[in-house]
């Protein structure tokens, strides 16, 4: 879930303290679960940015633009990490 006033992808305190607790490859699901949608939350902040017209100096708009390729990448990654979980 998110927390209010958080920004996008930040784990509430009380999913940090679920993480603290959990242990083995449970904690290894939850730990992916968690990164995946901080990640995420990258994506979105990104993505916010643009819909409000930001982002369109060239600096800024390449910064996003590597934002979102490498979170996409990570994304993925945390994915097949999952998937071997299973």
């Amino acid at each position: 879930g998110t927390g209010k006033g958080l920004p996008p992808g930040m784990l509430t305190s009380v999913q940090l303290g679920r993480l603290y607790n959990t242990h083995g490859r449970a904690f290894d699901r939850l730990f992916l679960r968690y990164m995946t949608y901080h990640h995420r939350g990258a994506l979105t902040m990104v993505q916010q940015l643009a819909a409000r017209g930001g982002g369109q100096e060239p600096e800024i708009s390449a910064f996003t633009r590597h934002v979102e390729a490498d979170q996409g990448i990570e994304i993925a990654r945390m994915r097949d990490l999952m998937a071997e979980l299973r």
